[in-house]
């Protein structure tokens, strides 16, 4: 398969896997058609050590359009700053309804940030998932089609349990929204479901939550997070957030599977197992575009001998995209102590 060699980006905070000893990351870049829509995912894990005891937090950044990078590296730095700067606030936070409100007052401070820079995020913008812990509690903060999923073992059984539901536009919470702010959802066949203008095909947006994004949010498209809390007890394992380059290529059941039966192997190492699950996303990817390579070039074969005189195009593996790739793993201390 390919090359899956992490890149170094200025964005990475820290530039190892570990970042303490539980919580570890992994990214694989894209390859696609443009470059600069590659690498446009960004990570951050805050600690205690930055919050403060009981505190954590960490979370993914997936950027898309042409300035796709600078929108998720701009709302990574303004959630760190804004949380360092509010942890004796945040410390205090008891309910979902509190954390569902910092987090919305945030985000819309953030969107309004964008919105003041129309040449650059008028067609761009990024999604994010995010958890908070806040001692023995757990938020899930979700914006767009990135996801966190729950790994839970009761007994010999293994659950997956889905911390966030992605902003799809077909979702009913989501088509009601769009529809109502003078939008509407574009169905083509072989394509995503795409938010437009009425009598429009632009922006063309697959997903319903962003944060920039102007054109999208002037049809429906808005930046309110959606918080789900669990309070975190001895079936929870660890929990997986990612960009949609993982849950594109693997449903939850499968990733949390993986993650368990990596656990399974004694020579495993938890530090090694997000970036297990990124490569065997991305060796998926090559796979499909092996396969549609495949389909595409016996399709032009056939219509090269029905139509005399017509060139056979060539459908190398670059012709299809490949998404950024990137996870965080969060093992729940009392349950992998070494």
């Amino acid at each position: 398969m390919g090359n899956t060699t992490t890149t170094k980006r200025e964005n990475d905070l820290d530039k190892g896997h570990v970042i303490n000893d539980n919580i570890f990351k992994y990214f694989i870049d894209g390859k696609k058609k443009k470059s600069e829509m590659c690498g446009q995912d960004a990570l951050d894990i805050i600690t205690s050590k930055e919050l403060g005891t009981g505190l954590s937090f960490f979370g993914v950044y997936d950027g898309h359009g042409i300035k796709g990078k600078d929108a998720s590296t701009s709302l990574q730095m303004e959630i760190r700053l804004k949380l360092i700067e509010d942890k004796e606030t945040i410390r205090k936070f008891k309910t979902k309804v509190e954390v569902e409100k910092y987090f919305t007052i945030l985000f819309e401070r953030i969107n309004s940030l964008f919105e003041k820079r129309p040449n650059d995020f008028l067609s761009s913008g990024s999604c994010a998932i995010c958890i908070l812990i806040i001692d023995t509690k757990l938020y899930s903060i979700n914006l767009g089609d990135s996801r966190a999923v729950l790994g839970i073992k009761k007994s010999e059984k293994r659950i997956a349990y889905e911390l966030s539901v992605d902003h799809k536009p077909l979702r009913d919470i989501e088509y009601k929204r769009i529809i109502e702010q003078n939008g509407e959802v574009l169905e083509k066949v072989g394509n995503p479901p795409r938010i437009v203008k009425k009598n429009d095909e632009n922006p063309g947006l697959a997903v319903s939550r962003t944060i920039g994004d102007i054109l999208g949010h002037e049809c429906g498209v808005c930046s309110v997070p959606e918080v789900i809390e669990k309070d975190m007890d001895q079936d929870d394992c660890f929990v997986v957030i990612g960009s949609d380059g993982i849950w594109d290529l693997m449903n939850s059941s499968e990733v949390i599977g993986f993650v368990f039966n990596a656990l399974e192997v004694a020579s495993t190492k938890k530090e090694k197992i997000v970036e297990e699950l990124v490569k065997e996303c991305r060796n998926r990817w090559e796979l499909l575009n092996l396969l549609k390579q495949k389909y595409y070039s016996e399709l032009m074969l056939v219509k090269e001998r029905s139509n005399a005189g017509n060139k056979k195009k060539n459908f190398s593996q670059n012709t299809f995209d490949i998404d950024d790739i990137s996870g965080i793993i969060f093992f729940i201390n009392f349950k992998f102590e070494d």
